[in-house]
């Protein structure tokens, strides 16, 4: 009984712990906003992308409705003549 238990384990083991292996260049870089350097609230923005999962989906976010600002505008500005 002893064998067996020690063999499951062994599995349950290999199963679970696997050998990590490198991101570098796969994604992006996860690091925080440097405070040290004071607030400058367009770069704390910026960083949000690269801040951690939930800030980096906001960063995205932020990214995509820039993009579409200037494109909004412009169609605003073509309906309106």
């Amino acid at each position: 009984m002893k064998e067996a238990s020690a063999e499951v384990i062994a599995n349950a083991r290999s199963a679970i712990f696997k050998q990590s292996e490198s991101l570098e260049g796969t994604c992006a870089s996860i690091k925080g906003y440097d405070f040290n350097n004071g607030i400058n609230y367009s770069e704390l923005l910026k960083s949000l992308v690269s801040t951690g999962f939930q800030a980096s989906n906001l960063g995205d976010a932020i990214d995509t409705v820039n993009q579409m600002v200037p494109t909004t505008n412009s169609l605003l500005l073509d309906s309106s003549a």
